[in-house]
């Protein structure tokens, strides 16, 4: 696949090495009681992120990439048991924040940009109603006014043109490229500190996902934010992130640079690198992850 553009030295690991955490976490489980016992969703799960680092969560599907998002956002609810040994944002304690205060961090200081605009804009609501909401939830005190001319500057910001008609559109009329920029431009049109990206681009053609990246690129270099990019997308990642965390069944296995997902050590790793195909590679069937039942109990640093 193309490769998504190397990510500028003015935010690379070794010049926010030295700034502490925006988001740490040590230790994070998510539990889900069932009528047939507690399903782990998330095993102790550690990983940092800084001031302008793009740090990457892979895995495949089911391995607690998006419940791990969510939890730092305070988005799962009962039956749901989040708990973790240490879960802060710029040095506050998550977990034991009220939903009020959860509410004021979301938005503000904290976003998420979900899956894929087609499921996660509302199909009866005009996108400039829907962009202008999310504002004023967060900052209930603008005017509808004001907040409209954000909305404007947050679709200007993301390269979206003629932002007027996108604005009276409805989302069935946007493609999934113009989709995906209109979510991201709703949750970084308040400033956030921390973005959390869960696939981004798995809903976009080749030509629109380096569009898209280039776009995050820039947001993380001018405002400085700290980025969190869920994918299942390996080579996107080693192109695009700084560091790479990589889980299974929950469990971080290894955390690497980016620069050198190809030679991770770990057989999980490894596997799911051999696992990709290639237009230049021999033809024939793909390697098969033979699963050790051992890495359930492993885990990797932050």
């Amino acid at each position: 696949m193309t490769m998504p553009p190397s990510p500028s030295s003015s935010s690379s690991p070794s010049s926010s090495s030295s700034a502490p955490p925006l988001l740490e976490i040590d230790r994070l489980r998510v539990d889900f009681p069932t009528e047939t016992g507690v399903v782990r969703a998330v095993r102790d799960v550690s990983l940092t992120v800084r001031r302008g680092e793009r740090v990457g969560l892979v895995g495949e599907s089911g391995s607690g990439k998006t419940q791990t998002g969510r939890s730092v956002l305070g988005l799962l609810r009962p039956p749901a048991r989040v708990s973790a040994a240490r879960l802060t944002f710029d040095g506050q304690d998550l977990l034991g924040l009220s939903e009020r205060e959860h509410r004021r961090l979301r938005g503000r200081r904290m976003a998420m940009i979900l899956q894929d605009p087609r499921y996660s804009l509302n199909p009866v609501m005009r996108v400039g109603a829907q962009v202008v909401e999310a504002i004023r939830a967060a900052e209930p005190e603008l005017s509808r006014r004001a907040a409209r001319a954000r909305a404007r500057e947050a679709l200007a910001a993301v390269r979206l043109h003629d932002v007027d008609r996108v604005l009276e559109a409805w989302p069935h009329e946007l493609s999934g490229g113009m989709g995906q920029r209109v979510m991201i431009a709703m949750m970084i049109a308040l400033g956030p500190d921390l973005l959390i990206a869960d696939e981004p681009t798995s809903a976009l053609d080749v030509t629109v996902r380096l569009q898209v990246l280039a776009i995050l690129d820039e947001l993380v270099r001018a405002r400085t934010m700290g980025l969190l990019l869920i994918s299942h997308d390996l080579p996107l990642v080693a192109g695009f992130c700084d560091r790479v965390a990589v889980l299974y069944a929950g469990r971080v296995m290894e955390t690497v640079a980016a620069a050198d997902l190809a030679k991770a050590r770990h057989p999980y790793t490894r596997g799911l690198m051999a696992a990709l195909p290639s237009v230049d590679g021999p033809r024939g069937d793909l390697p098969v992850l033979d699963r050790d039942p051992a890495w359930l109990s492993e885990g990797g640093g932050p």
